[in-house]
Order: C-alpha cells, then sequence, then structure tokens
C-alpha cells in the first residue's frame, strides 16, 4: 500500500510540475499517465515487464508519428523518431541474452547433429 502512496504521490507532483491535473488530460496522455501507475504500482520490475512496457511505448510513438498531424521534420517528428529508435534499442538489448542462448542452442545442435 506503500507503493501506491509514493506512486500517486510522484505522478500527481508531476501533473502539478507542468500545470495539469489528470482531467485536463487528452485520452493519450490518460493512457500513458494509466499505463505509468500500472507499472510503478504493480510487482516488482522485471526483465520482461521492462521490455513489455517499452514495446507498448514505442507502439503508441508509432502511432503518433502515424498521425496526420505530424510534420516530416518537425522537431516534434524528430523527437519522436529519436525516441522510437531508443526505445527499440533498449528492447534488443533486453532481449539479445535470450537470442544469444537460443542461437548457442541452435549451434550445439547442428555441431553434434542433435534433433
Amino acid at each position: 500500500m506503500e507503493i501506491r502512496k509514493f506512486t500517486t504521490n510522484v505522478l500527481t507532483a508531476v501533473l502539478k510540475k507542468i500545470g495539469k491535473n489528470y482531467e485536463e488530460l487528452s485520452p493519450q496522455a490518460k493512457a500513458t499517465f494509466g499505463r505509468w501507475e500500472k507499472v510503478l504500482n504493480g510487482k516488482p520490475m522485471t526483465v520482461e515487464k521492462l521490455s513489455e512496457f517499452l514495446k507498448g511505448e514505442n507502439e503508441n510513438i508509432l502511432a503518433q508519428l502515424l498521425g496526420r498531424d505530424i510534420k516530416y521534420g518537425s522537431e516534434r517528428d524528430i523527437r519522436l523518431k529519436s525516441e522510437l529508435n531508443y526505445g527499440r534499442l533498449i528492447v534488443n538489448i533486453l532481449s539479445s541474452p535470450e537470442k544469444a542462448a537460443k542461437n548457442l542452442e541452435i549451434y550445439l545442435k547442428r555441431v553434434h547433429n542433435l534433433k
């Protein structure tokens, strides 16, 4: 219960800092706020949870980029593309140990004619 109180205080402080309250947020911002609250209030963070969260954020950014209100080369366009590339990089880094293990398994099976 203490975690929820801390999280609510942090998220409320962020909203206060930007001069907004929850009701003033756009539907997209409310969805992001909800995901953040869920992540912060959930069980301890795992690599899998972090990866799934980042994949969701990447999808959100991609949806924004595909929207009609973004002009190519604008500051927002460049920022969103940078965030998307950074998010994809992190997801790839998080999954690299698992990919390396699978590749090693495939290699060993081929070398030793195992099925």
